[in-house]
């Protein structure tokens, strides 16, 4: 099928317990991105996962979200959505560097969770197994926004399916895939309702900076081994296609989206929570509000990894990420966020 993004094909996908389904029906308008493996770091497979479908719950019209493979200008896809609806909001949710869009929707679920909500998810796959979150540029990446252009073409596509609504979307991400989703709300503020940062931080590229006011949560642990959470990825010289990202600290990625609120911003601070003492971890909460309501939401996960918080599966190369706490549901939090964003979504611990 050829659309204004490109030329797009679909495959329905009928493996474990989801149903076929075609482009006909209902559909979820809430763009996540989402990513598993470290941002900006090395060079991976790009398609490591390749995890069966898990099953799912209900959806609100007692239906079940079906998974449909596509492919937009050759780069692949996974669109999961509620047969039967229409106008559901969508989910670009965004894999980490050397993870793929299978592993992304295995580990965190987010398909369910969104189902269950009237929410449509559509998981990219990188090139290279990895994104552009800055304007660096590589022979993968010539010019430096090719995966914003992507991203652009790819909603422009799926919001001609009848199921996905065409207001803005949500992003929500890990790792690299976080960063890429905080790069695409930084330049397209008008098209993302909420941004979901999981483990991500935001480049320190300057031409990469918040240019418009969209609600963030940011949800990182303090102990992650990758990219620190009070130094980021620090400026190499000589950096080449495989090397790091360099990234702000995380209360430095907050504060630039806490910066273009409208007019004076407000903090407040929970006390720290620990409601699963055997994980290790306990949860701090800070949001920032102006006078449209939220602006960030961080959630610092004290003694965390560089992991999606109450995953029951890892991520590749997951054994070297830290801890994954139990304090709060990463999945269920970034669903509540988009769907109510200005109040700071759930911003509660389970």
């Amino acid at each position: 099928m050829d659309t204004a993004g490109g030329s797009r094909t679909v495959e329905a996908r009928s493996s474990g317990r989801w149903r076929v389904a075609g482009l006909a029906g209902a559909a979820a308008g809430l763009l996540l991105a989402g990513a598993a493996g470290c941002g900006g770091d090395g060079v991976g497979d790009d398609d490591p996962g390749q995890a069966g479908a898990t099953a799912t719950t209900a959806a609100p019209n007692g239906g079940e979200p079906s998974c449909e493979d596509g492919t937009l200008d050759d780069r692949g896809y996974i669109l999961c959505a509620t047969d039967g609806r229409t106008d559901q909001r969508l989910v670009v949710a965004l894999h980490g560097r050397g993870s793929s869009a299978d592993e992304m929707r295995t580990v965190t679920e987010l398909d369910r969770q969104a189902a269950e909500a009237g929410l449509a998810v559509v998981y990219p796959r990188a090139v290279d197994g990895g994104w552009g979150d800055d304007t660096f540029t590589s022979p993968a990446r010539p010019v430096g926004d090719e995966d914003v252009a992507f991203l652009d073409a790819l909603v422009r596509a799926l919001r001609a399916d009848p199921r996905i609504d065409d207001g803005p979307i949500g992003v929500v991400g890990f790792s690299n895939g976080a960063s890429m989703a905080l790069r695409y709300t930084s330049e397209r503020p008008d098209e993302v309702r909420a941004v979901v940062s999981v483990a991500g931080q935001l480049p320190r590229d300057p031409a990469v900076r918040p240019s418009g006011r969209v609600p963030l949560l940011e949800v990182y642990g303090t102990a992650d081994p990758l990219r620190p959470y009070d130094i980021g990825v620090r400026e190499t010289p000589g950096r080449g296609p495989g090397d790091p990202t360099p990234t702000l600290p995380t209360p430095d990625t907050v504060g630039a989206f806490v910066g273009v609120g409208l007019g004076a911003s407000e903090r407040e601070e929970q006390a720290e929570a620990d409601l699963d003492p055997a994980d290790g971890t306990r949860v701090r909460t800070e949001r920032w509000t102006d006078r449209e309501g939220t602006l960030a939401v961080l959630r610092s996960i004290v003694g965390g990894g560089h992991t999606w918080p109450s995953s029951r599966a890892q991520f590749s190369g997951g054994e070297n990420f830290g801890v994954t706490s139990r304090e709060i549901d990463a999945s269920a939090e970034a669903v509540a966020f988009v769907l109510d964003p200005e109040g700071g979504g759930r911003a509660t611990t389970r």
